[in-house]
């Protein structure tokens, strides 16, 4: 009696094949991207050796991973099974730490300012005349209590009207022009000092802490308006609170650097460079605005730039597995997330929402074939509800694109390029639902579970599109379509 087909060593690599030149894309999706780990182990499985490997975003980092430990994804899928967002670099919880550090260390500063400044008793009347009256005192305690107050409800009212007034902002924006702005400001701070050092001094009857923040607000405002040295610092002041990036993005990207060089320095660099499986990894260059591809092969080939070019987009050759790390983490330079990653002395972003799913680059290098994986489904989006937080409002971003961008490469295929037929030349490797977590959650349970449900989808895939087969003497499972 022959085994039953319940495994995957069960099938193996059609026979009849006939694609010599198979492409093998990973697209971006940040956490999502453990997903094509499941893929790359049925790949192993079924001895599937791709032509080119194409990865965009994290598609790119596991891509780097596979090749240099030989198309085995064994260490990368150990990282993407212990790794957290923090491993990662995505550290909530410094950025919490150093906004909440900041904010304290601001508010603890301006108080000693306005207890200085703003104190009745420590006005000009006590230290020159030793002048005081307690009745005065009282009423400017209370004077400072209502403005306050007052302040206090025209926030809630900037809270409930906040759309009317960005409305009317809006319109009356640009009306004068910033010198003459500057000069209006700068006469108010002028007037707003000289009234309340007047009353300070003479000790009368004033809100003397709320006049006292009013200055100095003014006068930070005033000075980072200003051109100069002392402007720019100010306004580089509030950039530079951002953790490790001076503003360009909330985290920097050496924690994912350190990992790669990890996992390059553990198999072989020399793999990711010159002849065998042909690498390209895309991202956005932040100069020229076109989508670079960074391409692991040292030859020119003419037509296959050229072809890039059409599509507005350039041809980087990277030399070494240090310019191919470099080239992996300025993919997965999510813009606003993390900061740009430079290259050849220039910088580079996350291209995922331009260029997902660079099929068509794949079909320039002259392959034959094309195994897409995807962190999302192609069929159209159905319609949400409205994203609860920033986060998941870029997964939903990200799943718009993606299913855009890929529509976009699927309607451009050339003649005989098709999801249909036995063996079709494209096949699609795709979740049947959203997976279920957003792209910066980074957690060992959800990847597991990622993992899977790649492993799960890769062989329907590879059997939908007629790339696998039954291993000599195996009886096919019960039930089996």
């Amino acid at each position: 009696m022959r085994p039953a087909a319940d495994g995957p060593r069960a099938f193996r690599l059609a026979a009849g094949l006939p694609f010599k030149r198979i492409a093998l894309l990973l697209s971006g999706g940040g956490a999502l991207g453990a997903y094509e780990i499941g893929v790359l182990r049925v790949l192993e499985s079924v001895k599937l050796v791709p032509s080119l490997v194409v990865g965009v975003s994290i598609g790119a980092v596991n891509a780097v991973a596979w090749l240099a430990a030989g198309r085995d994804a064994g260490p990368i899928e150990q990282v993407w099974r212990t790794a957290r967002g923090e491993t990662l670099g995505i550290q909530w919880v410094s950025l919490a730490l150093r906004v909440a550090g900041a904010f304290i260390a601001l508010m603890a500063l301006l108080e000693m300012l306005l207890t200085l400044a703003g104190s009745a008793e420590l006005s000009g009347a006590y230290w020159l005349w030793r002048h005081g009256n307690s009745a005065w005192d009282l009423l400017s305690t209370q004077l400072d209590a209502s403005f306050w107050l007052v302040l206090a409800l025209v926030g809630a009212l900037a809270v409930l009207y906040a759309r009317r007034i960005a409305a009317w902002l809006d319109l009356h924006a640009g009306q004068a022009a910033p010198e003459v702005a500057r000069k209006r400001l700068s006469r108010l701070t002028l007037l707003a000092a000289s009234v309340h050092v007047l009353v300070w001094i003479m000790g009368w009857p004033w809100p003397h802490r709320f006049s006292a923040a009013v200055v100095i607000l003014l006068v930070l405002a005033w000075a980072a308006s200003t051109p100069g040295f002392l402007g720019r610092g100010l306004r580089n002041l509030a950039l530079g609170l951002m953790p490790e990036t001076g503003g360009r993005g909330l985290w920097s990207g050496r924690a994912r650097r350190r990992i790669l060089e990890g996992l390059v320095a553990s198999g072989d660099a020399r793999a990711l460079v010159g002849p065998g499986t042909g690498l390209v990894m895309s991202a956005l260059a932040v100069d020229r605005g076109m989508v670079t591809h960074f391409v692991s092969w040292p030859e020119v080939d003419e037509a296959f730039e050229q072809r890039i070019r059409d599509e507005l987009g350039e041809v980087v050759h990277v030399r070494d597995a240090g310019e191919t790390i470099a080239a992996a983490m300025a993919s997965s330079a999510i813009p606003g997330v993390f900061q740009p990653e430079r290259v050849g002395g220039r910088e580079f972003v996350d291209a995922v929402g331009f260029s997902n799913q660079p099929l068509h680059v794949a079909i320039a290098r002259g392959v034959d074939a094309a195994l897409v994986v995807l962190l999302s489904p192609s069929r159209a989006p159905e319609a949400a509800d409205e994203p609860a937080d920033v986060v998941a409002l870029g997964g939903r971003l990200l799943e718009l694109a993606n299913w855009r961008d890929l529509q976009t490469e699927l309607r451009h295929l050339p003649a005989g390029w098709s999801r249909e037929g036995s063996p079709a030349r494209v096949c699609v490797v795709e979740p049947q639902r959203p997976l279920p977590t957003s792209p910066l959650r980074f957690e060992p349970a959800r990847s597991a579970e990622l993992i899977e449900l790649g492993r799960r989808d890769a062989w329907a895939a590879l059997a939908r599109a007629g790339w696998i087969e039954l291993q000599p003497g195996v009886e096919p499972a019960s039930g089996a379509g």
